[in-house]
């Protein structure tokens, strides 16, 4: 074994962590949805799911060797959850151009983490997961990091407390010693009977979905199990790997690597952990009532028991409900059996299939200048809200099928149409004709809320032509 005190001065000093922030949380709907995730929402606590991973992670590596993977739709948000925390970690945010699932995601991340160290150790977080006992967890991550240097690929198996047929499993081999397993394969999402056997004998683990791996050794896999990725990676001197992302596979780390390689060791863990995915998760975690009610929002509760109440959109009024999840939004009510909220990722596919905007976005969306909240929209009209953040512009644009009026509710507008000018203040208006370049922006010192008013035969977010963006969103 090496020695002690050189391990904990490498991991100190060479290890890196990518945490993965890409994922859509379909599981929690409605309130999670594609434009806004479950790791961007406050679901516990004061701080988002990534503010506290983050934090977490802070606590045992430097800001400098932290890199932040996640979609380009939510880099603008990322960015600015995660400099709420530390701003030295705004310019370690990474954007996929789209989703790849997790070892591409991951492989985003190598190439910044090799760039710096080639021969670093690399430990790779989801963005959405509870870990209570920090200190433990900082120990069992340098206990995995005595196997990395060994070019053992490690991961974290957490004891199961009942029955889970929505979590991996880890199957435990043979006992390397200081809670450390060798690992004999892995068991994806079992029906009922089969997570019951393995609680009863305790032969598997849930698979936390962290890794801790030299990286080097990752690679080396990479180039034995995955041709395609390897060319992709080979190739990013000629050009940026984020160029190449469309003509990759879709492939999670665990189907595409971790269950193809030998050497992998489980680090049972000593810190407690909540996959923060899914209704029953949130019921199980929050706080309840004499009745063993979880009720959070607006709601009226009467002969309730053991169910998780959540209004987010006006009063929400429940009576004699046992065992149920009802979860209500401004535009969207999900309503199950406790037993049932597997399903709620079917929900979620049906809504996909029918073209359902529900799946993609809140009434407020959030930009990286403001937000726009939908607050009617018909056959050839939408009025929106917008507010736009003090200091902040919008791109300059232009639509095909669209004409827009806007009325200054409060604020200052600096708006720019046809390469003219205007201030406007509160209660002026302007109108926008279809085709016609325009611009808006906030020179003053408070938000700048305005209502605009779009009519025409098309009136979706993809029909927009920009000029200039201070974000960087002008297609090449």
């Amino acid at each position: 074994m090496p020695d002690t005190v050189q391990i904990k001065a490498d991991f100190a000093e060479q290890c890196h962590a990518i945490i993965l922030a890409g994922g859509s949380g379909t599981r929690l709907w409605p309130l999670s949805r594609n434009l806004l995730p479950k790791q961007l929402l406050i679901l516990d606590g004061e701080f988002t799911l990534l503010q506290q991973a983050v934090s977490r992670v802070l606590e045992a590596f430097e800001p400098s060797c932290i890199w932040i993977v996640t979609n380009e739709e939510h880099v603008f948000e990322v960015r600015k959850q995660v400099a709420a925390i530390n701003s030295n970690l705004e310019k370690q945010v990474l954007s996929e151009p789209l989703s790849r699932n997790t070892l591409p995601a991951i492989m985003l991340g190598l190439d910044q983490v090799t760039r710096v160290n080639p021969k670093a150790l690399v430990a790779v977080f989801p963005s959405d997961h509870l870990i209570s006992n920090g200190k433990a967890w900082v120990k069992d991550l340098v206990r995995a990091s005595f196997l990395a240097v060994q070019e053992r690929f490690v991961t974290f198996g957490v004891k199961p407390r009942k029955p889970e047929t929505g979590y991996g499993y880890i199957a435990l081999g043979r006992d390397l010693g200081d809670g450390v397993n060798e690992v004999d394969g892995f068991v994806e999402k079992p029906d009922l009977s089969t997570a019951e056997a393995f609680v009863k004998n305790g032969s598997h683990y849930w698979n936390s979905g962290m890794f801790l791996f030299r990286a080097k050794h990752f690679l080396t896999q990479i180039a034995r199990c995955q041709p395609v990725l390897w060319d992709w990676w080979m190739a990013r001197e000629e050009k940026p790997l984020v160029q190449g992302y469309r003509d990759i596979p879709t492939i999670s780390v665990d189907y595409g690597l971790v269950e193809k390689i030998d050497n992998i060791a489980v680090v049972r863990a000593g810190f407690g952990w909540d996959d923060l995915g899914s209704w029953e998760a949130m019921y199980r975690l929050g706080e309840k009532d004499e009745n063993g009610n979880v009720i959070k929002g607006d709601v009226l509760a009467m002969n309730c028991t053991n169910s998780l109440l959540i209004s987010e959109g006006g009063k929400l009024a429940a009576v004699g409900l046992t065992n149920m999840i009802m979860v209500q939004t401004r535009d969207a009510t999900l309503s199950c059996p406790m037993e049932q909220v597997q399903s709620v990722r079917d929900v979620v596919d049906t809504l996909k299939a029918e073209g359902s905007q529900l799946v993609e976005s809140h009434p407020t969306v959030v930009r990286p200048w403001g937000s726009y909240c939908v607050l009617e929209e018909g056959p050839y009209y939408k009025i929106k809200r917008i507010e736009v953040n003090s200091g902040a512009r919008l791109s300059s644009q232009m639509h095909h099928h669209r004409s827009e009026h806007w009325v200054v509710v409060s604020g200052t507008a600096e708006v720019e149409v046809d390469n003219k000018i205007q201030i406007m203040v509160e209660n002026q208006s302007v109108d926008i004709p279809k085709a016609s370049q325009h611009r808006l922006a906030n020179p003053g010192k408070v938000p700048l809320e305005i209502i605009e008013i779009q009519s025409g035969p098309y009136l979706e977010e993809d029909d927009i032509v920009r000029f200039d963006d201070v974000y960087g969103r002008v297609e090449k």
